[in-house]
C-alpha cells in the first residue's frame, strides 16, 4: 500500500523510531515503548505484572481443580459462561489473601468471612441458589459435615414448568491449604421431593468426617423432573438444575 505522498509505507525501526501502518495511515512512535516478553521477563519495572501473571495462573489451576472436584455436581449443567465466571470469582477472592502481591491464593482468600461469602452468594446457574433450596435458617458443622435446614420448604421453590418433582444431592468440598488438593465427599442417597410437600426440618450427611484443618464447604444441587407414570423424565427447562454453597460464616 503507497503512502498519500506516493510513496510505499516505511515498517520498521530506524534512527530510535518505530513506523508502522494503522487503519491504512502511516504511523510513527519513540522506539522502546510498550511491552515485550523480554521486558516483562527481566525489566525491574515490570515486576508487577509478572507478579499478576504468576496469580492468574494460580488462580486457573484453582479454578479447574474446583470444577474437577465438583463434577458430580457440575456435569448436568451446560453452561459455556461458568469457568470464566468462576475465574473473575477467584481472582476476587485471591485479593483477600494478606499475603504479598505475587504469592496469593483463592484457597488463603477463602479463609476470609468475605471470602466465603462470595462463594456462597456465587449464582452457579439459572436455577434455585441455596437460600432457596434450603430457607434461611441453616447450620452447618464442618467438623462432621452435617448440615441442618430448619425451615426446609419445597413451595420456596419455582418449579419449571410441567416439573412435579426435584432429586436433591449433597456433598461436602474440602480443601487442604497445605497440599492444595479438593476432595468432594458426596452423601450416599438422594433425596426425592413431590411439589406440594410440607415444609420441615431437614439433615443431611455424609459418610466420613471432613479433615481437621482444611476448608470445608456444603454442597446441595437440586435437579428437576417430570414424572409420567413409574419413570422420571429430567426437566430441559431454563433453571432445571440449581446449586447451592453452604459455609460457616
Amino acid at each position: 500500500m503507497a503512502s498519500k505522498n506516493g510513496f510505499p509505507p516505511i515498517i520498521g525501526t530506524y534512527n530510535g523510531i518505530n513506523y508502522y501502518m494503522r487503519n491504512g495511515k502511516q504511523c510513527q512512535r519513540k522506539a522502546g515503548g510498550g511491552f515485550t516478553s523480554e521486558s516483562i521477563k527481566n525489566n525491574p519495572k515490570m515486576q508487577g505484572i509478572r507478579d499478576r501473571n504468576k496469580e492468574m495462573t494460580l488462580c486457573s489451576k484453582f479454578t479447574m481443580n474446583f470444577k474437577d472436584a465438583m463434577s458430580p455436581f457440575f456435569k448436568e449443567i451446560h453452561d459455556g459462561t461458568l469457568h470464566e465466571r468462576l475465574m473473575k470469582l477467584f481472582m476476587k477472592i485471591r485479593t483477600l489473601d494478606e499475603t504479598p502481591e505475587g504469592k496469593r491464593t483463592a484457597g488463603r482468600g477463602l479463609k476470609s468471612d468475605t471470602g466465603r461469602k462470595l462463594l456462597k452468594e456465587f449464582k452457579f446457574t439459572a436455577g434455585p441458589d441455596g437460600w432457596n433450596i434450603l430457607g434461611p435458617v441453616v447450620a452447618f458443622d464442618t467438623k462432621t459435615g452435617t448440615l441442618n435446614a430448619a425451615s426446609f420448604d419445597p413451595g420456596r421453590l419455582k418449579f419449571p414448568k410441567g416439573s412435579t418433582h426435584f432429586f436433591l444431592d449433597y456433598g461436602v468440598l474440602e480443601y487442604d491449604l497445605k497440599t492444595e488438593v479438593f476432595r468432594f465427599i458426596l452423601n450416599e442417597g438422594t433425596l426425592v421431593v413431590e411439589k406440594g410437600d410440607e415444609a420441615r426440618e431437614l439433615v443431611l450427611e455424609v459418610p466420613e468426617k471432613p479433615m481437621k484443618g482444611g476448608l470445608v464447604f456444603g454442597v446441595v444441587k437440586v435437579r428437576f423432573y417430570q414424572k409420567v407414570g413409574d419413570q422420571f423424565y429430567e426437566s430441559g427447562a431454563k433453571g432445571g438444575v440449581g446449586i447451592g454453597v453452604v459455609t460457616n460464616e
